[in-house]
C-alpha cells in the first residue's frame, strides 16, 4: 500500500514541473534603461533571458497595493492586457493575454510563491506545468514565463512597487520590437495598478 502511494505521488509530481528561470540579485548593477520618468523602467540580458523591471512610488497604502497583487483572480478586472485567468491551484494561474494586432495571444502557467520580509513583500512567479492545463490553439505559449512582484512600504500612504517580468515574447513577434514592447508593458502594468487602486477608494 505504502509503495502505491509513493508512486502515486511521484506521479502526480511529474504533472507539477516546474521551470524556474533566475533573476538578478538585489544589487545587480547592469541595468540598461528604457525610460526614467515617473515610472523607471529598465531591462538586461541575464542568464539568456531579457529580464525587465519597471518601478514606480504610488501614493497608496501597502496593505491595499498587497490585496490587489495578492488576488490574481481578479487580474483581468486589473491589467487591460489580461483577457482571462484560469485558476489551478490557490498558487497556480493560467493567463491568457491579448497582444497589439496583429500579433497571436500569448498564454502562460505560473506558480506564486508569498515571502513577507520586514518591510516589504515579494510574490515571485515561475513557469509550471499543470495536469489540468488546456492550451488554446490561437495562443503562443511562453514556456519560460517568470518573476515577481515587489511591494515595499514608503509610509503610511506611500508604496514602492517593483514589477520584474522574463521580456521573451516568442512567436511571431519581432525582435526589433522587443524594447517598445517592454516599455509598454511596464508602464501599463504600474498605471492600470494606480488606476484600480484609486477606483477602489470610490
Amino acid at each position: 500500500m505504502k509503495i502505491k502511494f509513493h508512486i502515486f505521488i511521484f506521479l502526480l509530481s511529474l504533472g507539477f514541473s516546474n521551470k524556474k528561470i533566475n533573476l538578478p540579485p538585489d544589487n545587480y548593477d547592469k541595468w540598461n534603461i528604457l525610460l526614467d520618468n515617473k515610472t523607471a523602467i529598465h531591462w538586461t540580458n541575464y542568464d539568456n533571458f531579457p529580464i525587465c523591471k519597471a518601478e514606480r512610488i504610488l501614493n497608496q497604502k501597502y496593505s491595499d497595493v498587497f490585496k490587489i497583487i495578492e488576488n490574481k483572480i481578479n487580474y483581468p478586472n486589473v491589467f487591460r492586457r489580461i483577457s482571462k485567468i484560469k485558476l489551478y491551484e490557490d498558487d497556480i494561474i493560467h493567463i491568457h493575454l491579448n497582444m497589439p494586432f496583429p500579433f497571436s495571444k500569448r498564454d502562460y502557467i505560473v506558480k506564486y510563491e508569498l515571502v513577507n520580509k520586514q518591510n516589504y513583500s515579494e510574490f515571485y512567479f515561475h513557469s509550471v506545468k499543470h495536469p489540468k492545463s488546456i492550451r488554446p490553439k490561437d495562443s503562443v505559449l511562453l514556456p519560460n514565463a517568470g518573476g515577481k512582484w515587489i511591494i515595499k512600504k514608503i509610509s503610511h500612504d506611500k508604496t514602492k512597487v517593483t514589477y520584474i517580468w522574463n521580456g521573451q515574447l516568442l512567436g511571431d513577434f519581432p525582435d526589433w520590437a522587443m524594447t517598445k514592447a517592454w516599455k509598454k508593458q511596464g508602464e501599463e502594468v504600474l498605471e492600470w495598478l494606480n488606476i484600480s487602486l484609486n477606483n477602489a477608494r470610490y
